[in-house]
């Protein structure tokens, strides 16, 4: 599991980036899927941390695949079978996506095989890249009184070189996120409306300071209230990552505990229109009456909206939700930036894709899986 890959490499030099919520997710599960997680703003994602994999196809063949085995030469698979990657015309949307298969000019067989959610083969051994370990970090959580000030922030982050200003995370909490929150971490700012969890590694300690002072100033400037936290030990990193992966948890009891279904989205958009996305969701969010929750991975572009109807306000929600694809797609986005289509998205899958790139795809998934047995009704 993740859980036991950390605690393993947590006496060493290295550590391993990707850092999905669910850290007792196996391995093989987080190749399969691309996971990411919060880090993935800098560091990027699974995809690019696999080296080297061994890959089981269902009609009992097996192979390794290496870095550096192209798409554009052909692949042998056992004694006598051999496959050439199909001439298609589609790619892969330009920001984070976990909607069908990666395609991309050029790329590695191996990356086509991560992310494909188990419906093209099944990982046996996989061999990751460790990278040298931060000194520490600094990282903190923001509040704001407005949430636009929270968007500006990240917007400034984004679009100016502000020397030691360099984070990993930028996560979001909207404000009734925070209204939740606050049943566990009671010295948040009853005046908050909004927060950021950001993360900046430290590779010299003698960086440490001015990059605390860096972030300092940054707030000051930036409307961030004056009670905003951040790190002062390893300590204060931990509570702070807690902080962060509290709301899913605490959402996730509460439906439970009111026999409720969430209907939550996992879009994202490119960076050219974050800020539209910020102002269409704050549009959309006011016109409603149905409770909703939003946090997520601001920096990628790829927040959460999590709906929470009654059983009266589900059709609505449903119509909501399809109003925001409708909307995401025209930018150029994705249906899916990192939980993947399952059985739940395929309608919105197809209405990313259109009928011919998945036919396209379906060619891929024919090669490998002919009688579609794996993965048996995701993705198609």
């Amino acid at each position: 599991s993740l859980s036991s890959l950390y605690a393993r490499l947590d006496p060493t030099k290295y550590f391993y980036p990707p850092n999905p919520t669910e850290s007792l997710a196996s391995i093989g599960g987080t190749v399969a899927t691309n996971a990411s997680g919060s880090r993935s703003y800098k560091f990027g994602v699974t995809r690019d941390y696999v080296l080297e994999a061994d890959i089981t196809f269902v009609d009992g063949n097996s192979i390794t695949l290496k870095r550096g085995i192209s798409i554009n030469d052909p692949l042998k698979i056992g004694e006598d079978k051999e496959v050439c990657f199909p001439n298609i015309n589609y790619k892969s949307p330009v920001c984070k996506n976990a909607a069908g298969y990666y395609i991309k000019p050029d790329m590695d067989w191996l990356d086509l095989f991560i992310g494909s959610d188990g419906t093209l083969g099944i990982f046996t051994r996989i061999r990751l890249k460790l990278e040298k370990s931060p000194s520490s970090f600094v990282s903190g959580i923001i509040f704001f009184k407005k949430e636009e000030d929270c968007w500006n922030f990240v917007s400034l982050i984004k679009n100016q070189n502000i020397a030691f200003i360099n984070p990993c995370s930028l996560e979001y909490f909207d404000r009734y996120s925070l209204n939740r929150l606050r049943k566990i971490f009671e010295n948040i700012p009853h005046q908050a409306q909004s927060a950021l969890f950001f993360e900046n590694d430290i590779y010299t300690q003698k960086d440490y300071n001015p990059t605390l002072e860096a972030w300092l100033d940054l707030l000051s400037k930036n409307n961030a209230l004056e009670d905003s936290w951040l790190s002062q030990s390893t300590n204060d990193v931990k509570w702070f990552c807690d902080f962060r992966h509290s709301i899913p948890v605490l959402l996730n009891e509460e439906n439970s505990r009111l026999k409720r279904t969430k209907i939550g989205t996992d879009m994202a958009v490119p960076d050219a229109h974050y800020m539209d996305m910020m102002n269409y969701y704050k549009k959309e969010l006011s016109n409603t009456s149905i409770e909703y929750v939003v946090f997520g991975h601001l920096g990628d572009n790829h927040l959460h909206i999590n709906f929470l109807p009654d059983k009266n306000e589900a059709k609505q929600a449903h119509e909501l939700y399809s109003r925001i694809v409708d909307q995401v797609l025209k930018w150029g986005g994705t249906v899916s930036a990192e939980h993947g289509i399952g059985k739940l998205k395929k309608k919105y899958f197809l209405q990313m894709l259109g009928e011919e790139s998945i036919a396209e795809l379906k060619s891929i998934k024919q090669i490998f899986d002919p009688h579609f047995i794996l993965g048996k009704g995701n993705l198609f």
